[in-house]
């Protein structure tokens, strides 16, 4: 487990404008709570191009008019579409055609109990997730789902519109690595985002967590 260390945001705050666009637009947009759930399960520890964004374009033929960006898919209209495809198992057989686990579940499994619980706090939509309070009490529940974990919540909140979160993945692992000479815990991730983004928001008025996460993403995934 990596410790908690004092660092400089300063420092990595010109480490990213010297490295990255960060008059860059953000790369994706979701309109329905159901591509979210589908997109964040199904990113973790995988890679994105190749097999989330086939994931979530595949339910988006058969229950979205082949849109993903379209709205009006709602967390309980995932639910009653896994559970007519015969369950969890056959939903990631015959319409995802993905097997992927993780935390020893079918990532369809995951969905389904991340689903079941968005839906026992009556959130249906993005908007519904948005206004939800207390956040912390929705951050809890996300997590408690097997599998999700810190990368897997945080990103889920960012899909849902959060610009004050990034996703503690590989990736932005990396470019903290880069820029301080070593790693450092998830948390340490997310406040050293947050204080550049205040350093550079002067500068880049449109500058989120989110966007920056968005960047140095594509970036360091080569896309």
């Amino acid at each position: 487990m990596k410790a908690s260390v004092t660092l400089n945001p300063a420092q990595f705050a010109d480490f990213c404008e010297k490295k990255f666009n960060l008059n860059s637009k953000l790369g994706y947009h979701y309109e329905s709570m159901s591509v979210c759930i589908l997109d964040c399960v199904y990113s973790l520890r995988a890679k994105y191009d190749s097999m989330t964004v086939p994931v979530v374009d595949r339910y988006a033929k058969v229950y979205m008019r082949n849109d993903r960006h379209t709205g009006g898919d709602t967390v309980s209209m995932l639910i009653s579409n896994i559970d007519a495809a015969g369950g969890a198992e056959s939903f990631a057989d015959k319409v995802l055609q993905n097997h992927q686990r993780i935390g020893g579940l079918l990532k369809s499994e995951v969905c389904y109990k991340l689903a079941t619980y968005l839906k026992a706090l009556h959130i249906e939509t993005i908007e519904d997730f948005q206004s939800f309070e207390p956040q912390e009490l929705l951050e809890i529940v996300i997590r408690s789902v097997k599998g999700i974990g810190d990368a897997g919540a945080n990103y889920l909140f960012m899909l849902a519109g959060d610009p004050n979160r990034c996703k503690p993945d590989v990736h932005i692992h990396r470019s903290i690595k880069d820029a301080y000479g070593h790693d450092v815990s998830n948390d340490d991730c997310q406040l050293v985002f947050s204080q550049a983004v205040d350093l550079l928001k002067h500068k880049y008025p449109k500058l989120t967590v989110r966007l920056l996460d968005n960047i140095i993403w594509k970036l360091y995934s080569g896309k």
